[in-house]
């Protein structure tokens, strides 16, 4: 959070008699903030460096240390007598080890010297010094929305509710409109002709997934790591039936996070996440086989997968590729291309690639 601002008068009397040798500076007497944080202004009379020699700069410091604070925004200004600002400067720095540090060669000492500008009071050089600090923390009260715990009350009630799903022995009364809004594709798919029919019959999916899938489409609530790794296989089924892209993006993050790969089940995560486009899950799996490809390659439980001549090819391509030095983007960066230029995110890593370079083409035929 930005504070208010901060204004610090700083005062160097006798300008004239400084030292103006370049990079000899002299410190300011130290002010203090309504927050409490301690400043001081370094002046350099000579300047910083021989380049801008003639000039004088101006730093500002921290004299306190304080690890809550992230940045700090500066504004100096240097009036004349009859309050014209002769110079204004601003800056910003972040902060180090809890301090800051910031400078800026500000002004030429022939413009200071000079009676025409009126600069000098009483022989002092004064500077106006607008400080706002930005602190990791939130001092202000900031509502959170309770817009998603809302939405999960009206799905668990049902109040409204215009059309019903039968999952089993499981009934889900859900709204419409909300369906259509958030699932297109699972509401095009089974309501519309709901007016014939008490209750539509869900297959293929259990309940404990149809309820994940639907607080995901109501409130975007995230199943936890335990949900998605007990459900894993059934989830990406659920959430490729019904279009469900951001979704199925938390799903492939959280098996990757946790290292759900072993050399018993590598083979078959593979063939999985290649049949049902998650390339993400496919990467980490195969890297994960070719560290143990010996080993996972003679065992029973690779069967399946080295009688995939496709599946195949692909891996001895990525041996090749590894051992030639060349490489590609991964699928997390292509996701992030694709998310920039406002692209579908979904599909094989191939899609993917496709997808970007065609979008690369437009862009330069354009």
């Amino acid at each position: 959070m930005l504070s208010k601002p901060v204004l610090l008068h700083f005062k160097f009397d006798s300008f004239a008699a400084l030292p103006s040798a370049v990079n000899t500076c002299v410190k300011s007497e130290a002010q203090t903030d309504r927050n409490g944080n301690s400043w001081k202004l370094m002046l350099c009379p000579g300047g910083r460096n021989i380049a801008l020699k003639g000039w004088i700069t101006l730093i500002v410091i921290s004299d306190s240390r304080n690890e809550d604070l992230v940045a700090a925004h500066f504004n100096i200004a240097v009036k004349n007598a009859s309050g014209t600002i002769a110079c204004d400067i601003c800056g910003s720095s972040s902060y180090d080890a809890g301090h800051v540090n910031w400078g800026r060669d500000c002004m030429k000492r022939d413009m200071i010297f000079d009676p025409n500008n009126d600069i000098l009071k009483d022989g002092a050089l004064c500077f106006d010094v607008t400080i706002q600090v930005k602190d990791r923390r939130d001092k202000h009260y900031d509502p959170k929305s309770n817009l998603s715990k809302r939405m999960m009350k009206l799905l668990e009630s049902g109040d409204g509710a215009d059309a019903s799903f039968k999952v089993g022995d499981q009934m889900f009364p859900v709204h419409s409109n909300i369906l259509r809004t958030n699932a297109p594709t699972l509401a095009i798919a089974n309501l519309l002709d709901q007016e014939e029919r008490s209750s539509v019959t869900i297959e293929g999916i259990s309940a404990p997934v149809f309820k994940l899938v639907l607080e995901f489409i109501y409130a975007e609530h995230r199943p936890t790591d335990k949900e998605i790794i007990c459900h894993a296989k059934e989830l990406i089924y659920a959430v490729n039936r019904y279009e469900l892209v951001d979704l199925k993006m938390i799903v492939e993050h959280t098996l990757v996070r946790e290292c759900i790969f072993r050399k018993y089940n590598v083979c078959d995560w593979i063939i999985f996440a290649d049949a049902q486009s998650c390339p993400l899950l496919k990467e980490y799996a195969t890297s994960f086989l070719l560290l143990n490809v010996r080993e996972v390659l003679k065992s029973e439980h690779s069967k399946r997968l080295r009688e995939s001549s496709k599946l195949l090819a692909e891996i001895l391509m990525l041996v090749s590729d590894n051992n030639e030095g060349r490489e590609t983007l991964a699928v997390n960066e292509l996701r992030k291309e694709l998310h920039k230029r406002k692209l579908n995110v979904d599909g094989s890593k191939e899609m993917l690639v496709r997808r970007l370079d065609e979008a690369k083409r437009q862009r330069i035929d354009g």
